[in-house]
Order: structure tokens, then C-alpha cells, then sequence
């Protein structure tokens, strides 16, 4: 007895959504591999139970099979280090969780503080001590954050062992496949082309209608000329991007394009930061009345402008590395890779 083509069909999208619900808490590095030691276990599994009964496999019983094989977050914890005061069960989203609290408190933080110091480096030596006991405060907090959040998962660890949640649940639950669709692709990259295009527009119209970038306060601040200086480079940017999301779309194919072209756009953003770093000022007021606002903006511009140049830097390394990545495969035509 054979099963029909939709039951096939559901059973096969069951385990592909499995699949992706496990490679969602794995390394990047080791994903590809991982799964398919998983997709070969379970396709292994299905087999001989199809040969016991002698028919394919309903829905409910690929189920039944993948909800003994573990819920996506816990196998997808065996398959990496073990960590002794907090089991591999809940080590991947533990380490999600201090990303999260590093993105969203530690890094603005420090973003905010190189601001301020860059801000005063006229006055450096005078408010270093200042500074560095400021610094001192946000490690404090960190490590005492850090501290917290691995004692409650190491407690959740213990509990979670022996709670029958573990083992009670149901994978036709899982998230829908994600599938990108050519078209879709191409859509997104129509609409990425034109909104580039745009940009350059509104680029080349700022000089004559500062409104555009700063709004009213066009007409008490002035722009300083500093950005008469980086102003083609912005545009030659611009410029960049639409070429790039152009070649994309003619040839969506070579996949080693995108992050190649990026380090080169990245280098041309790093020479516009080193200029803008060299000065403290990038507005002017147009009377005394308003220096004090002009000082507020020149501030927040600079801390912009130290949060782009470490944004750039970690940029950089993630192009390097995809590009090194794509490169690499391309060299490889015969590898099969998960999409």
C-alpha cells in the first residue's frame, strides 16, 4: 500500500518545518552539517517504521516520530558544547538572550560614552578620570546582569528537567516552511532599486534644500564645511548602491557579488567617518541665540558618527567573511547547500 501524493507531500513539509526549527538555534558554521545528520536519522527512522506496517506514514505518525525525537530546541542543544551549570537543553537560547541584552543595553551604552569622550577630546585629560569611572559603572552592571540571567536559566535548567512540557507537545504546531519564492526575490529587488534611486535623488537635492535632512532647523543652522568635503562621497555612494542592487537584480546568481561589493562601499563609508571625526562641529548657528541648540546637534551628530564607524567595523568583518564564504562555494559548482 502506498500513501498518496498529499499525504507525502504534508508529511515531507512536516519534517522540513522540524528542520527549520532546529537550524534556528544552531551555528551558522555547523548547521548545514548538523541537519542533515538530523534529516538522515529521522528519514532512517520513517523508513523501517513504513517497512513495519508495510504503508507509508500518515501525518500523525511522522509526528509522533519527530515528537520523540525532541522538541527543535533541545536537540538542536546536544549538538553543542556541553556546559555544566546549564545543560545543553537551554544553552542556545541562553546565549540568544545575553545577544539580546548586549544589543539592547551594553552596546548603546558604550556607543553613547566613545561619543561623549570623542566629543570632549579637546578637554580629554581633564575628564578621562570621569570617563573611566563611568565605564567602570557599565561593567559593574554588566556583569551583574550577566550574573542574574545565568543563575535564573541555571534554576529553569533544574525545574525544566522533570517538567512534562518537555515531552508534551505537537510538531504540526511548528512555524510554516519559509520558502522564498524566484518572484519574490525579484520583487524585493525591484523595490530595493527603486527606494536606491530615491536616495540618490534626495541626496543630490540637499544642498539646495537643507530642509530635506534637518527640517526646520534649516533656517537657524548651517551646514558646516566639513560636509562640503564628503558630500561627492556621499553621492558616490548613493551612486554605488544602485549599481549594486541593479547588477542583483540582472544577475541574482552570483551570490559572491553582494558581500564583495559591500567591502569596497565599506571602506568608502570608513574614509567619509575618518573625516567626519576630525571635527566637532558639522552645524552652525545662524545667530549667538542658537549656539547652544548647534552645540545639542553637534553632539548627537558625533555620537552618530562614532556609532557608524563601529558598525562599519563589525560590517567589514561580516562581508569579509560572506564574501569569503560565496567565493568559496562558487569555486565548488558540484556542492549542494541548504538553502
Amino acid at each position: 500500500m502506498t500513501p498518496s501524493r498529499t499525504q507525502a507531500s504534508s508529511s515531507a513539509d512536516l519534517v522540513a518545518r522540524y528542520l527549520q526549527a532546529v537550524g534556528f538555534w544552531l551555528p551558522r558554521a555547523q548547521k548545514q552539517d548538523i541537519l542533515d545528520e538530523i534529516s538522515e536519522d529521522l528519514r532512517s527512522q520513517m523508513e523501517d517504521r513504513e517497512s513495519a506496517l508495510d504503508r507509508g506514514l500518515s501525518e500523525a505518525e511522522v509526528a509522533e516520530i519527530l515528537k520523540k525525537r525532541g522538541r527543535p530546541l533541545f536537540v538542536a542543544g546536544q549538538f553543542l558544547p556541553q556546559r555544566a551549570l546549564i545543560g545543553p537543553a537551554l544553552y542556545p537560547i541562553y546565549v540568544f538572550v545575553l545577544k539580546i541584552v548586549a544589543l539592547c543595553y551594553v552596546v548603546p551604552w558604550l556607543l553613547v560614552w566613545v561619543g561623549i569622550l570623542l566629543f570632549h577630546r579637546a578637554e580629554w585629560a581633564g575628564h578621562l578620570s570621569g570617563e573611566w569611572h563611568s565605564l567602570g559603572t557599565l561593567w559593574t552592571v554588566v556583569f551583574t546582569q550577566f550574573g542574574i540571567i545565568t543563575l535564573i536559566f541555571a534554576a529553569i535548567d533544574r525545574v525544566s528537567v522533570k517538567s512534562p512540557g518537555v515531552s508534551d507537545w505537537d510538531p504540526r504546531k511548528l512555524p510554516k516552511l519559509r520558502v522564498e519564492t524566484a518572484s519574490k526575490r525579484r520583487c524585493n529587488s525591484v523595490a530595493t532599486l527603486v527606494f536606491a534611486v530615491l536616495g540618490l535623488l534626495w541626496v543630490l537635492a540637499i544642498p539646495d534644500y537643507p530642509f530635506l535632512i534637518v527640517g526646520p532647523a534649516a533656517y537657524f543652522l548651517k551646514a558646516a564645511p566639513v560636509w562640503h568635503v564628503v558630500y561627492w562621497a556621499i553621492v558616490l555612494l548613493a551612486i554605488a548602491s544602485i549599481f549594486e542592487h541593479a547588477f542583483i537584480l540582472a544577475r541574482p546568481q552570483l551570490t559572491w557579488f553582494p558581500p564583495t561589493f559591500r567591502i569596497a562601499t565599506t571602506l568608502l563609508s570608513a574614509w567619509i567617518v575618518g573625516a567626519l571625526l576630525h571635527t566637532p562641529t558639522y552645524v552652525l548657528p545662524a545667530s549667538p541665540k542658537v549656539a547652544q541648540v548647534a552645540g545639542i546637534v553637534n553632539l548627537s551628530i558625533l555620537i552618530c558618527v562614532a556609532v557608524w564607524a563601529v558598525c562599519l567595523i563589525v560590517g567589514l568583518v561580516v562581508y569579509g567573511w560572506q564574501a569569503f564564504r560565496e567565493i568559496r562555494r562558487a569555486l565548488q559548482p558540484t556542492a549542494l547547500h541548504l538553502a
